[in-house]
């Protein structure tokens, strides 16, 4: 008999058996890939064995192989969903709202008013991130650049930063720039520095104010 005539035959009968064990799979694969994140926190991209996976994931260390070919598989796959999520919960809708901000500026608005809401913009999005994300901060820049070295993960890391891109360039349009996708590049550019130069140092070393200086210097030279 086949799944469909046994659901026929039996419709106060839960789930398809094959499809609970489906939804099972899924999730153990999802509960191995955030798992990888918790091992790139921990020890970093090197740090990503199997058996450490597994332990974290407090799954048996032969369902890592089931799901993930090798370390290269899950590395790539953990590091997709690590950026599907973060865009989706955080970048875009930040980017998003600040997107409407600036369309709400008047349209004789100034460069001195353009400029300096993108810098309060670009300094939010970069102190939130430092702040109130550091570990996910953290396990990005372990992925960007474990990138240096793997070309397949290389792609990966380029994907999410075209759509990083994506987000920047409809609100640079609201400025008159000669070059708006070069703008949005060199942005990215100056926010990801600063980020890097915040997890380096520790907030002691940074007088008040450093994250809208360096902004400033930058963002005035994209016109």
């Amino acid at each position: 008999m086949t799944t469909s005539q046994t659901a026929t035959d039996n419709s106060d009968v839960p789930e398809p058996v094959a499809v609970h064990r489906q939804a099972r799979g899924e999730e153990r694969r999802t509960t191995i890939l955030r798992a990888t994140w918790q091992v790139v926190l921990a020890d970093g991209v090197r740090g990503v064995k199997h058996r450490a996976v597994a332990k974290a994931a407090g799954v048996p260390l032969a369902s890592t192989t089931y799901y993930f070919k090798d370390i290269q598989e899950l590395l790539i796959q953990s590091f997709q969903l690590f950026a599907e999520e973060s865009l989706a919960q955080f970048t875009r809708p930040f980017w998003q709202r600040a997107y409407e901000q600036m369309a709400a500026l008047p349209n004789d608005a100034d460069r001195d008013a353009l400029e300096a809401i993108l810098i309060d913009l670009a300094a939010e999005f970069i102190e939130l991130r430092l702040n109130k994300h550091r570990e996910h901060l953290v396990m990005e820049y372990a992925f960007w650049y474990a990138a240096l070295h793997d070309a397949e993960l290389q792609a990966a890391v380029r994907h999410m930063a075209l759509e990083w891109l994506k987000l920047l360039q409809p609100c640079l349009a609201r400025v008159s720039l000669a070059n708006q996708e070069q703008a949005a590049k060199s942005l990215l550019a100056t926010v990801r520095r600063i980020e890097y130069e915040g997890l380096i140092h520790s907030s002691a070393s940074h007088r008040d104010g450093w994250i809208r200086e360096a902004l400033a210097y930058q963002v005035h030279g994209l016109w």
